[in-house]
């Protein structure tokens, strides 16, 4: 038997965490942006209006979830994903075989009922079951949102040879060769002792190199480094970030903050290096010894996610571009 239903409060969102946790554990291939490590501790900093999730329980074990809430603005009320913003793909997340219209459905009618007119889905990724929605009463827009580019890595770590671009493999050994003849560098990797140690050395380097281009950069602002420093431990808990820094003597020179996909993807969510040390290309050796671990590990997908960084593309990169599609109650 299944049944369909919709927690509109900070508590019950809450309450469900430890079953929120267990069907992301389940489902095949889950993001780590559909788990709760990620998406309560983004309520936290940035929720506003009320929370509009709807759940789906098949013989009462949570089955299927949509993380929508309202957002009142001037003019109009309307549903956005949890996670909006800082998140690079949003999608339900579903056992295999649960059907997202029902649980889609549920949350457009208690919205029409709450005032709501408009449902903004952004950064839907490829592939979502969110893609065949056709709610009733609903007109539905779909457009292009922001190109994911994606490097399918080879089976071996050798196999980089033909994944990657030769000349940025070139530059890489020429980067190399620099970096031994100044000492050589070496990779921390944060733990439950050092994570908050080296996400400040992300932020510091991530942020300099934004301030110098002046633009404020993607760790701008108090509610995003709270996020982010709340959320930290909990995805290092739940096994699924990878937060490395390069140092080069006493130096960190580089630092990465990557999220791990199940077995097969590592999802490149920021990085930052120190300019100063540009000779030897610090941002770039990091990025490599990541790539060939993710390659020893057996995955085969790195995923730059948003945006058309040069240095995306330098690597190999090929766009996946995510959906985005806005409900107007009709």
């Amino acid at each position: 038997m299944t049944a369909v239903t919709l927690l509109d409060s900070d508590a019950a969102l809450l309450a469900l965490a430890p079953e929120w946790e267990a069907l992301w554990r389940r489902v095949p291939g889950a993001s780590p942006f559909a788990s709760p490590a990620w998406l309560l501790p983004w309520w936290r900093h940035f929720g506003t209006g009320a929370p509009r999730v709807a759940i789906q329980r098949t013989d009462g074990r949570l089955s299927g979830m949509l993380p929508l809430y309202r957002l009142d603005e001037p003019g109009v009320r309307k549903l956005l994903p949890i996670g909006a913003g800082t998140t690079d793909q949003l999608d339900a997340l579903l056992e295999p075989g649960v059907a997202v219209g029902p649980l889609l459905q549920a949350a457009l009618d208690h919205a029409r009922a709450d005032g709501v007119d408009v449902c903004d889905l952004i950064e839907v990724p490829p592939g979502s079951a969110l893609h065949g929605i056709a709610p009733a009463g609903w007109h539905v827009a779909w457009s292009d949102g922001q190109p994911c580019p994606v490097l399918t890595l080879p089976a071996t770590v050798a196999g980089l040879a033909d994944a990657v671009p030769a000349n940025t493999l070139r530059k890489l050994r020429m980067n190399r060769n620099r970096a031994a003849r100044a000492g050589g560098f070496m990779i921390e990797t944060a733990g439950p002792e050092t994570v908050q140690a080296l996400l400040s050395e992300l932020v510091r380097l991530h942020q300099a190199r934004w301030v110098a281009q002046g633009e404020p950069g993607a760790l701008a602002g108090p509610a995003v480094l709270g996020f982010h420093r709340d959320a930290a431990p909990g995805l290092l808990g739940a096994g699924v970030l990878r937060l490395q820094v390069l140092r080069i003597g006493e130096t960190v020179a580089a630092a990465c903050y990557a999220l791990l996909a199940g077995r097969d993807r590592i999802l490149l969510y920021l990085s930052g290096f120190d300019a100063g040390l540009s000779f030897v290309s610090p941002g770039t050796l990091l990025l490599a010894a990541m790539l060939e671990q993710a390659v020893a590990e057996g995955r085969r997908e790195a995923d730059f996610l948003r945006g058309r960084e040069g240095y995306k593309y330098a690597w190999g990169g090929v766009d996946r571009v995510n959906g985005a599609c806005r409900l107007v109650l009709g």
